[in-house]
């Protein structure tokens, strides 16, 4: 297991939507289907839809804008 994951909003190789918090990933976006998964299956960590299961050393800082 790695130790130093990126925090906050996270993409799985460009892909996905998640939110790490410690060592816990909540998947809101599957990076496979590309469907907003269900809450229960995204606080598992897992995709509802594809079964996808994250690997930690896809995880990397999702990309964020500040507004004008």
């Amino acid at each position: 297991m790695l130790k130093n994951l990126p925090q906050g909003p996270t993409t799985f190789g460009g892909r996905g939507l998640a939110f790490v918090h410690g060592t816990r990933i909540v998947m809101k976006v599957g990076p496979t289907c590309s469907q907003w998964n269900a809450p229960k299956a995204a606080d598992n960590g897992v995709c509802g839809w594809c079964a996808y299961i994250p690997l930690r050393e896809d995880l990397e800082p999702a990309v964020q804008f500040e507004r004008p």
